[in-house]
């Protein structure tokens, strides 16, 4: 039969295993270390990247853009547009989100592309464009005799249409 063990090697196992356990849960605290490091404007492409493909990881998306905001190199980075990104995520509003991200990074959602080359452009100067969709938000939905006089000017194109076709074969 044997006694307990030897007390030194008691203490020696339970420091190990104390050693093991701050080792493991350091791991992911460690995975964060460096980020600083890393440009604003790769983090805000990799939020703007997170939120179309994978609209579920907003947590993700939400890192992201705060690593942009904590970043030493914010160069070609609208900061302004990036914390208003913020409030909108934090706000649940995904697409005004993707839209001030792209605006961020100096795109004009909506705006033609004419120079494919200049990737990197500088901000823009000017405000961009509002897009198209939104333009149409603000419209007043037809009244009166508008509405009756546009479905039969395209009812009677349609019946000319048929009628033609008809016609033809």
């Amino acid at each position: 039969m044997t006694g307990p063990p030897p007390r030194p090697l008691r203490l020696l196992g339970s420091l190990a295993v104390a050693w093991l356990a701050v080792a493991a849960l350091a791991a992911p605290a460690l995975a964060h270390e460096g980020e600083e490091k890393v440009p604003a404007r790769t983090q805000v492409q990799r939020a703007d990247a997170i939120l179309c493909t994978q609209p579920e990881q907003i947590d993700l998306a939400a890192d992201r853009i705060n690593d942009a905001l904590e970043a030493e190199d914010h160069e070609g980075v609208d900061l302004d547009r990036v914390k208003q990104a913020k409030e909108a995520l934090e706000a649940g509003d995904m697409q005004k989100t993707e839209l001030l991200l792209e605006q961020a990074l100096g795109a004009c959602p909506g705006e033609p592309v004419t120079s494919p080359t200049k990737v990197r452009a500088p901000l823009p100067a000017k405000p961009c464009p509002t897009p198209a969709h939104e333009l149409a938000l603000g419209r007043v939905p037809l009244h009166g005799t508008a509405k009756p006089v546009l479905l039969t000017v395209g009812a009677v194109l349609a019946l000319g249409g048929l009628a033609l076709s008809w016609r033809i074969r």
